[in-house]
Order: C-alpha cells, then structure tokens, then sequence
C-alpha cells in the first residue's frame, strides 16, 4: 500500500495540519465521540476497535506508519469506533472541512485517498474471509496459506503473535496453542517467527474436507508489515 507522508499533502492542507503525541493504550478518539478530523499515523501502531452494547469489544484493524484512517469520518457527524495507541504513537491530525477541500482541489490527494481505500476494502474482505472458517486449525492454515513466500512453503509471523491473533478472531493463546499442535502433527515446522509448510496447500485443506483458493506469495498486508 502506498504511503502518505506529510510532504505530499497540498500546502493548504499542511499549514492546518496538527501533530499528537500517543502513550501505550491511549486514546486518540472514542466511538461516538464527534467527528473533529481524520488521521495519518506518522510512527507507532493504532488499534481501531468497537463495542457492543455489553461492552465487548470488537477488533477491526491494526493501522501502521504512513497509514491514513477514520476516512470515513469525513462523511460521519460521529465517530464509528475507538482508536487507541497500542505502542507510542505519532499521529497527523487533519482537520475534518480542510481535509475535504484539499480532496476535492487536488487529484493526486484524492487519486491516494481512494488508493488507501480500496487497499483497506481489499484487507477487510481477507480478514473476514479468515474469520468465516470457524474450526481455528484450518483458520491459521488458511491464514499461513495466504502469507506464503514466492518459494511456496515459507511463512515469517513479523509481527507480534497477539496482532496476528485479532486480526483471525482468536485469543493469542488459541492462536499459538493451534501452531503448536500443527508443528507437533508435522504440518508445518516452526522454528521461532519461521514456519514452513510440509505439504501442499492441497493436502493441508483436505484434512478439513475443505478447499480454499490460495495464492503462491504474499497478496495482502496482513503480515507484511516490520515487527
């Protein structure tokens, strides 16, 4: 996904633009709160969560440096989730109406906005591709299918186990308990943040009497981002 950085937003845009400073499991805004602008995350990592009316809390997405996110804010009175800073975080803050003037004057901005925008629908539909699989072992088989290097076998988990446990809708213990029972079974071989598949991607969906499409190399960002 291409990145956005401060330099490439129109002069109009940067002279309004704001920084913030985030500690750990601080948040930069809250469901609905109401919408004052849009975000561009200079370094750090942003949880972007919901809750239920009991309280539970919902994972959607982990945005990265050079990530915009709330776009859709633009277009709300409200904000429709919770960022909250899951490592110190530096964010760009863009006013919401200047924001929108900028889009609407420069084509390259918006040619980038929409970018970012399809590259994230591409993302959510993987994250609930992966979610739909409800037995966990053939979620993380799936999920290390579509990671795979060009060489076909290889998968490297480059960002924290917990990260990648949300992003499938499992408890990081779940998570890791499932790699270990697939090593133990000699389906893949892990050894630390490397795993190597040991059977087709064929093989590895007919142990569930399920086949899935899969790529030979890394499609999406899901892991593709620096620990």
């Amino acid at each position: 996904m291409n990145r956005l950085r401060f330099d490439q937003l129109p002069d109009d845009l940067q002279a309004l633009v704001s920084i913030q400073r985030l500690d750990t499991g601080q948040i930069l805004f809250a469901q609905h709160e109401v919408v004052q602008a849009a975000f561009i995350l200079d370094s750090g990592k942003i949880q972007l969560v919901s809750y239920t009316e009991d309280g539970q809390q919902i994972h959607h997405y982990t945005v990265r440096a050079g990530e915009s996110f709330a776009e859709v804010a633009l277009f709300n009175e409200r904000y429709l989730c919770t960022a909250i800073a899951s490592t110190p975080s530096q964010v760009l803050v863009l006013p919401k109406q200047a924001y929108l003037t900028a889009l609407k004057s420069s084509s390259l901005l918006a040619e980038m906005f929409m970018a970012q925008l399809a590259h994230r629908l591409h993302d959510s539909k993987i994250l609930l591709e992966l979610r739909s699989i409800r037995p966990a072992r053939q979620r993380v088989l799936h999920y290390l299918q579509l990671n795979v290097q060009a060489d076909g076998v290889t998968v490297k988990l480059d960002r924290p186990l917990k990260e990648i446990a949300d992003d499938l809708g499992l408890t990081p213990e779940a998570f890791s308990r499932t790699l270990n029972h697939l090593h133990e079974q000699r389906i893949i071989n892990r050894r630390k943040r490397i795993v190597t598949l040991c059977k087709e991607s064929s093989e590895l969906d007919s142990n569930q009497g399920k086949t899935h499409p899969t790529p030979n190399r890394l499609r999406n960002k899901l892991s593709n981002a620096p620990p």
